[in-house]
């Protein structure tokens, strides 16, 4: 069945293409076909782009087609722009590159494998992708021909602006990461991607040297980052406060982005528009907060004080939160705002023992005359009758 591209300006609603993983990883595979290119809200899973990277491409008569060798992204529009497939040759020596529309791979659960709806001969006779000549095989002309080789429509009219911005997914992975200053905030560890709509979900940062936390990862949205004029490195408008208020989690432990409202979340923090609709995300009902967010009534992590005092309150708050044993994902990323010394705490917790645990960290580090607790304990069907 043919799927529109939707590598469109405006946002578009895919669920993510996940893959399976370690244990400690719940980032896992589940694409199953077109029905999980049209749901409209919060990304069910998240795929690791170093996963996809080298997963091997099969078509619908199971033979062998090749290997994914890598992935063009764009960062800056948050777009993946194709996939580059290696066929034929012996051990990556003599692959032929094929470039390949991201939204016509489809994953296969049981198997670990991409599907490609082609046979051999008709990946013979597809577009080339040559990555000596990478600025000519990342323009409009070339990316039309290869999506109208694959029957997709499209819609390139950003690639027009983007100067040069298109990337190899491989290469982003262990960049450096700066803010405005040129101050290190870290390097890129991995990027989050949804193969169905073709978008960036997230770049990784391990941002735990720059908040002086060790083995600490930050979810950043990727149309916040700018590439450095050398391209050698990304840079965006971040601080200390801001980045740890945003959601951040350990190496180790890494979130599902299935849980509701986390991926909102991450381009909440970062005053980023999401490429996917959040109407639908479920917990905590705070539509009547969300919009007195917008309209600046009611504080944000962007309201964060500067203060030395200030943003060590906040780093060690959150240092704590995230050490407590058997707690959610939303309450280890639950908002933390110290202004002057006073200390908000704002977001969706699972249930209230969470509320009250974090309450608690909050009240023995800033005073608890210091601490307005507004965390918000998600509804169920048993507390919303």
């Amino acid at each position: 069945m043919k799927r529109k591209l939707q590598i469109i300006i405006s946002a578009s609603a895919a669920s993510v293409l996940g893959l399976s993983a370690l244990a400690q990883d719940p980032i896992k595979l589940d694409i199953n076909g077109p029905e999980h290119a049209s749901h409209a809200n919060c990304p069910k899973d998240a795929a690791k782009a170093s996963h996809i990277i080298g997963m091997t491409v099969i078509n619908n008569q199971d033979e062998k087609l090749g290997k994914v060798r890598d992935l063009a992204v764009d960062l800056e529009s948050g777009r993946i722009v194709e996939a580059i497939l290696a066929t034929g040759g012996f051990i990556g020596i003599g692959d032929t590159l094929t470039a390949v529309p991201p939204e016509a791979l489809q994953g296969d659960v049981a198997r670990k494998e991409l599907r490609l709806d082609a046979n051999k001969e008709k990946l013979k006779g597809a577009p080339k992708f040559e990555t000596s000549n990478w600025a000519e095989c990342c323009t409009a002309n070339h990316l039309s021909a290869v999506y109208s080789y694959y029957g997709e429509e499209h819609d390139l009219s950003f690639i027009q602006a983007s100067n040069g911005r298109i990337q190899s997914a491989s290469k982003l992975m262990g960049i450096s990461v700066t803010d405005l200053q040129d101050e290190k905030v870290g390097k890129v560890e991995n990027l989050l991607l949804d193969l169905p709509s073709g978008r960036v979900v997230a770049v990784i940062v391990s941002s735990g040297g720059f908040l002086g936390m060790d083995g600490e990862l930050s979810a950043v949205p990727p149309t916040v980052l700018r590439c450095t004029k050398d391209r050698g490195g990304l840079r965006f408008d971040t601080t200390k406060e801001r980045l740890s208020s945003a959601p951040h989690f350990k190496a180790n432990q890494w979130p599902d982005f299935s849980q509701s409202g986390y991926a909102a979340g991450v381009y909440r923090a970062y005053n980023a528009e999401p490429y996917f609709s959040t109407n639908g995300t479920t917990g905590a009902d705070n539509t009547a907060r969300n919009v007195s967010d917008r309209d600046g009534r009611t504080l944000t992590p962007l309201n964060q004080g500067n203060s030395q005092a200030d943003v060590k309150t906040t780093a060690q708050i959150r240092k704590e939160i995230i050490a407590a044993k058997n707690i959610s994902i939303n309450a280890q990323n639950v908002k933390i705002i110290t202004i002057n010394g006073h200390v908000t705490l704002r977001g969706p917790v699972d249930n209230i023992k969470e509320k009250t645990l974090i309450g608690d960290i909050a009240d023995r580090i800033a005073l608890s005359e210091n601490v307005d607790n507004q965390l918000q304990v998600k509804l169920t069907a048993s507390t919303s009758n």
